[in-house]
């Protein structure tokens, strides 16, 4: 009960329900309640509207005729008094109804002489009376024409009140039916606006709880109204991303525990070889031990990758930025790959421009560059090529590329190399060897955004692939 109370579903029909009521007791106190009020004053207007506008006309030859047009239209009884040097006379009558101004002659308590001296006493030269005639109710409006020092006439008004209460009940009755088919109709719109509103967000839900059970891949159906659209195919957009996220968590653990255990077991064999086998000769001894440290140090740069990519991409890793001489450090990190240039046959084509000035990071430059040449060299067949080129691109913009004669890379497949082991699962054309990490394009990717620097790659299935950034040049 108390869950159904505080549902979407409760509070909208609540709302409905609600206003609908407001609307209804408005309209009760305003055309019910208030309407003998409302009827007065607005009688109480004409009466007075019509005084003033006759007093307008005073001196016009169509007095009477304009007496009778307003008594014909607003029912009420019109009398003009003349004077002249303040001696009544002559008197103009509304032919309104011949009984009701002969019982208004003979039974109203107010004579013209009455009214007269009140108008005179008065502050604005009007008085207003409220009359009971034979139990009705009689509004009588008396202005003065001219002035007080100068009185020309006194023009009364009477307008006759009608009964109202045969129209309340009616009033009343037409109401209450009236609010008994507005309620019906404001219960079934609540209704289908709660079953057209909260049932997709109920079945929203329902597909979002499933994401807990690790059903990722959600099929939520579009709805009608924009926000429910809009949050439906966030969901749907989500729900693929952490699908996507998930598998690539699997790759992971797969990928890592693969790369984990090849060295583990080569040491172990290699260890036991030692023990059993090649102890006491010390050539077979050296080789064996040699390949020991070789899986060990695959090991310490896996882990070390590892680290490296989860502090860039939590955030943790901060710059230490410096000014310094990038094409001398590209030279130093190019004598690194002097022995795998021998080992595989692979040419390097350095094309450095001399004395680029850079400003970043030392460590992490020297680990993007270090990266995007072992990923070139992993990639390029026996007696390939690899040229790494520095160069100024623009007077403050230099631009430094590796460019390999590998396989290539597919257009649809380039946005996803720099996911972590992306290659190592999904590339057809991309294959990881024993010298990487698999996660050494994820380091390029966190540490070029970490600078702001514009990165990429262009590349084409059997035309290898040229990798770059670009950085201001000081």
């Amino acid at each position: 009960m108390f869950k159904f109370i505080h549902s979407m579903r409760f509070r909208v029909w609540l709302i409905f329900i609600g206003f609908t009521t407001i609307i209804l007791g408005f309209l009760y106190i305003n055309q019910i309640v208030m309407l003998p009020s409302y009827y007065t004053f607005i009688k109480t207007q004409e009466t007075t509207s019509t005084a003033r506008v006759l007093e307008r006309k005073w001196d016009d030859s169509d007095l009477l005729d304009e007496m009778q047009r307003f008594s014909r239209e607003h029912e009420m009884l019109i009398i003009a008094n003349r004077y002249i040097g303040g001696i009544y006379t002559s008197q103009l009558v509304s032919d309104f109804n011949n009984m009701q101004m002969h019982v208004l002659n003979r039974k109203a308590a107010l004579s013209t002489e009455l009214l007269l001296d009140e108008v005179l006493q008065s502050r604005d030269g009007s008085v207003t009376h409220k009359l009971s005639i034979d139990g009705r109710e009689v509004l009588c409006y008396a202005v003065l024409v001219g002035s007080k020092s100068d009185i020309r006439g006194l023009i009364v008004t009477y307008g006759f009140l009608q009964p109202l209460k045969n129209t309340q009940d009616i009033l009343q009755s037409q109401f209450f039916l009236t609010s008994a088919v507005i309620f019906v109709i404001a219960f079934l719109l609540s209704a289908f606006v709660v079953f057209n509103v909260s049932n997709p967000i109920i079945k929203i839900s329902r597909s979002a709880r499933k994401l807990t059970t690790g059903e990722f891949f959600m099929n939520t159906k579009r709805s009608d109204y924009a926000e429910i659209k809009t949050l439906t195919e966030n969901l749907n957009k989500a729900s693929r991303e952490i699908a996507k996220t998930e598998n690539l968590r699997k790759d992971l653990f797969a990928n890592v525990s693969h790369d984990l255990k090849t060295p583990l077991t080569m040491i172990k064999a290699y260890a036991e070889m030692i023990r059993d086998l090649s102890g006491d000769n010390p050539e077979k001894r050296g080789k064996h031990v040699q390949v020991i440290i070789d899986e060990a140090e695959r090991l310490n740069g896996l882990v070390i990758d590892m680290l490296d990519l989860s502090k860039l991409q939590s955030g943790v890793a901060k710059k230490n930025v410096t000014f310094f001489n990038f094409s001398m450090h590209l030279s130093d990190v190019l004598g690194r790959f002097s022995n795998l240039s021998r080992e595989h046959g692979i040419t390097f084509v350095p094309e450095i421009e001399s004395n680029l000035l850079m400003k970043a990071d030392v460590s992490k430059i020297e680990q993007v560059v270090y990266n995007l040449i072992n990923n070139a060299v992993n990639h390029t067949s026996k007696d390939g090529k690899v040229i790494v080129r520095l160069k100024r691109k623009k007077e403050t913009i230099g631009r430094f590329e590796v460019i390999d004669t590998g396989s290539g890379i597919a257009k649809e497949e380039q946005p996803y190399i720099w996911e972590r082991y992306y290659k190592a699962q999904k590339s057809q054309f991309h294959k990881r060897t024993a010298v990487g990490t698999g996660i050494g394009l994820s380091i390029v990717k966190s540490v070029m955004e970490l600078h702001g620097y514009s990165y990429g790659v262009n590349s084409a299935p059997g035309r290898g692939a040229a990798f770059w950034f670009e950085f201001p040049c000081e």
